[in-house]
C-alpha cells in the first residue's frame, strides 16, 4: 500500500474549505455586526373585510356647530372676527334642509347688520339675498319677497323659480325682462317659454279690458307655448334611456295640453306675427293690450319667433349658470 503525500496546496484548501464551514455554523450577528430578530420577519395577518348588514341607516346629520352662538345674538357674531362666515354657513345650512323660515329669520339680520352697522366689513350681500328671496317664495311670503326684490333686482336675474312669484306679484314687466335675459343665456331651456306664457295669461285676466285688447295676450301666449314645445322637440334627448324618454314624453305632453289652454282663450301665433307686419310702434301696443310690458321685450319676441329654425346649437354656446 502506497501512501502518497499531500501536497501543501490541497492540505491548504481542505483547512479553508473547514474554515468556511465553521464560519457558515456561526451567527450572522458575529460576523456582520447585525442584531434581527425573528420578530422582523414576521408578515401581518390577511385582514378580513366587515360588510355592513343589510338593515343599515346612515346617520344624517343635521345640526351643524354653527348654529351655536352661545349668548350672543346674530348682530353680536356678525361684528367676530369669522362671526359672518359662522351665520353664513349656518344660514345655507338651515336652506339646505328646508328649514326655510330660520334660514329667511337669519338671513334678514345679516343682511340688516351688513348693511346698516358700520363695524361690520361684510359687502357682498348678492348670495345671501337670493336665499332670502327663495326662502320668502317657498314661504309664499309675497310681501317680504316684493320688498327685496325692490332692494337688490339683479341678483335674480337667472333664478327662473322666482319668475312664477314676479307673476303673482303682478310685476309683469319685470316678470318678461327677467325672462328674456334668462333666455339670451339659456337658450335651450323651454321651461322660460312655459313661465312667458303664463305671464300673458295672467296679465290678460287679471284686467278687466275688452276682449279684443286681451286677445293680443293670448296670441303671445299661444306664440310662448309653441315656442316651448318647438324647443324641447329638436333638443338633445338620449330616448335609448328609458327614464330619459319618460321625462321627455311627460313634458312634452304636459306643454301640449297647456298649448291647448292658450287655443281655448283664441291665441293664435300667426295673428300676432300679422299684427307685427303692419310695423305697429311703441304707441300702439297699450291699445293692443300690452301696456304691461316694454315693446323693446316684444319686438324681441317677434323677431326670435322670426328666426325660430336656429335651435340647434353647439354645446360651447351655452353658457352655465355658475358662469353668469
Amino acid at each position: 500500500m502506497y501512501i502518497f503525500p499531500v501536497p501543501s496546496s490541497a492540505h491548504k484548501t481542505f483547512q479553508c474549505q473547514k474554515t468556511n464551514s465553521q464560519i457558515m455554523t456561526t451567527g450572522n450577528s458575529d460576523l456582520f455586526g447585525f442584531d434581527f430578530s425573528d420578530d422582523d420577519f414576521e408578515t401581518k395577518e390577511r385582514q378580513t373585510v366587515k360588510f355592513m348588514p343589510d338593515g343599515y341607516q346612515p346617520k344624517i346629520e343635521t345640526d351643524g356647530w354653527f348654529h351655536e352662538y352661545g349668548n350672543n345674538s346674530i348682530d353680536d357674531v356678525m361684528l367676530e372676527q369669522h362671526g359672518p362666515n359662522q351665520i353664513r354657513s349656518s344660514i345655507e345650512h338651515d336652506y339646505f334642509y328646508k328649514n326655510y323660515d330660520r334660514a329667511l329669520s337669519s338671513a334678514l339680520a345679516f343682511i340688516r347688520v351688513a348693511k346698516y352697522d358700520e363695524k361690520c366689513k361684510v359687502t357682498g350681500l348678492k348670495e345671501i339675498t337670493d336665499i332670502a328671496m327663495h326662502c320668502a317664495a317657498k314661504l309664499n311670503k309675497l310681501d317680504l319677497l316684493n320688498e327685496l326684490l325692490d332692494y337688490d333686482p339683479v341678483s335674480l336675474k337667472y333664478h327662473i323659480y322666482v319668475y312664477t312669484k314676479y307673476t303673482e306679484l303682478g310685476r309683469y314687466t319685470e316678470a318678461m325682462v327677467a325672462c328674456i335675459c334668462y333666455h339670451k343665456e339659456r337658450k335651450l331651456d323651454y321651461r322660460v317659454w312655459a313661465i312667458m306664457a303664463d305671464i300673458f295669461m295672467k296679465s290678460a285676466s287679471s284686467t278687466s279690458t275688452v276682449v279684443v285688447q286681451n286677445e293680443m295676450r293670448y296670441h303671445l301666449a299661444n306664440l310662448s307655448m309653441q315656442r316651448a314645445i318647438h324647443i324641447v322637440k329638436n333638443s338633445r334627448w338620449k330616448n335609448n334611456i328609458d327614464f330619459v324618454r319618460r321625462r321627455f314624453e311627460k313634458d312634452v305632453a304636459g306643454l301640449e295640453n297647456r298649448l291647448q289652454e292658450t287655443i281655448q282663450k283664441g291665441g293664435n301665433a300667426d295673428k300676432f306675427a300679422a299684427w307685427m307686419a303692419t310695423a305697429p310702434t311703441e304707441d300702439d301696443k297699450d291699445a293692443a293690450g300690452l301696456a304691461d310690458f316694454k315693446w323693446d321685450d316684444i319686438v324681441w319676441i317677434y323677431q326670435d319667433w322670426a328666426v325660430r329654425t336656429d335651435i340647434i346649437l353647439d354645446d360651447d354656446t351655452i353658457r352655465a349658470v355658475k358662469d353668469m
